[in-house]
């Protein structure tokens, strides 16, 4: 039986290269072209040669070619592209700008014309299992309410170019396997790091929070709730992300259909922030600031936020987020033994990683 043979995108980027080791501990005995942008060989190599010292992956069965899903070719030759259109069985679409900031014309690019540059590659491909595309759950934001796997367009109010971006490239998948590509659609929530360790590779999300606080808590300034706190942001550590995706794209009734990889049961924003609070200023706000007035903040003081790396953008999410559902999820993961773990059990593991590191100067975001 002849072995998958994996075109891979969004390596070596931080769920890229974990959503790989997970990929080899299900089936040491794939094959991986990885496409990696100049920029990233070097580090490419180095994540390459660990796995392979450590045993992780068979010595040339994982390897590296130059390349940009930007440009309509992902910057090959023809030769190249011909040749691996014939080798491939799957293609894993992780490449993306991810950044609640980022410019318009960066995100089109890569977020939008690089998801059509990699469909019209799939669609090359000779014998394609299918495409496993990561979207995410941002194209659902600032709709509230409950949100299956099965909705996209709801009349959501697309607010940043990250968010619009992530919207249309889902939409190009969409139309493609209407048009009979197979094809599985992951959305992930908001990644953090390992759930066990707390190991992570960038200070986004809630670890700008956590500096943030810890601040407030050394200063002894009196912390806040930012908002009522009664809806759900939705967050998953890494470990529970890749495995859960391995689970899903490893069974043939994922096909076609697309996926909330989230917490089934998230805590509010009020009772995520508590045990944050709890965690680095030692006690709880006694003081809330009105949901309308912290939306109000975002779009007028939005200079203030981002002058303590918050995106304002974030505040307004939090604050009007819908609900996943995971129905199709959860029905993958059933008997696998794979569940996403509560908050409360690994945010300390988060924030003790986090004050371990937090000076190190190659941890804050990066796309």
């Amino acid at each position: 039986m002849q072995g998958r043979k994996i075109f891979f995108t969004g390596y070596p980027g931080f769920i890229g290269r974990w959503q790989v080791r997970s990929i080899l501990a299900d089936d040491p005995g794939v094959e991986i072209t990885f496409l990696v942008q100049e920029k990233f060989l070097s580090r490419a190599g180095e994540d390459i040669a660990e796995l392979e010292r450590e045993g992780k992956a068979e010595r040339g069965s994982l390897r590296v070619i130059p390349g940009d899903v930007t440009d309509p070719r992902l910057g090959i030759s023809a030769e190249s592209y011909e040749s691996l259109a014939d080798w491939a069985s799957e293609v894993w679409h992780l490449a993306g700008a991810f950044d609640l900031n980022v410019p318009e014309g960066l995100a089109r690019r890569v977020n939008y014309w690089g998801v059509r540059h990699v469909v019209d590659f799939s669609k090359a491909c000779s014998g394609l299992s299918f495409l496993v595309h990561f979207s995410s759950v941002v194209v659902h934001a600032e709709r509230e309410g409950v949100i299956t796997e099965d909705e996209l367009d709801g009349g959501q109010e697309l607010i940043n170019n990250y968010f619009m971006t992530k919207f249309w490239g889902e939409m190009e998948v969409r139309r493609a396997m209407q048009d009979g590509l197979p094809a599985i659609i992951i959305r992930p929530a908001g990644v953090m790091g390992d759930s066990r360790t707390g190991e992570t590779d960038k200070f986004d999300n809630i670890y700008l929070t956590f500096g943030i606080l810890h601040l407030l808590g050394r200063l002894r300034l009196p912390p806040l709730y930012l908002g009522e706190g009664k809806v759900r942001p939705n967050f998953v550590p890494i470990d529970y992300l890749v495995d859960a995706v391995t689970a899903i794209t490893r069974n043939p009734a994922a096909v076609g259909r697309c996926f909330h990889v989230v917490d089934p049961d998230p805590p509010t924003s009020r009772e995520m922030f508590d045990v944050i609070y709890e965690l680095t200023a030692g006690r709880k706000p006694s003081i809330t600031v009105p949901t309308w007035m912290v939306d109000a903040m975002a779009k007028r003081l939005g200079w203030a936020f981002r002058l303590v790396n918050i995106p304002p953008d974030s505040m307004t999410y939090v604050n009007h987020v819908g609900l996943f559902d995971a129905s199709n999820t959860l029905e993958m993961l059933e008997g696998t033994g794979i569940t996403c773990p509560p908050i409360r059990d690994y945010y300390p593991r988060l924030y003790a990683w986090w004050l371990a590191n937090r000076d190190r100067t190659d941890m804050y975001p990066k796309m």
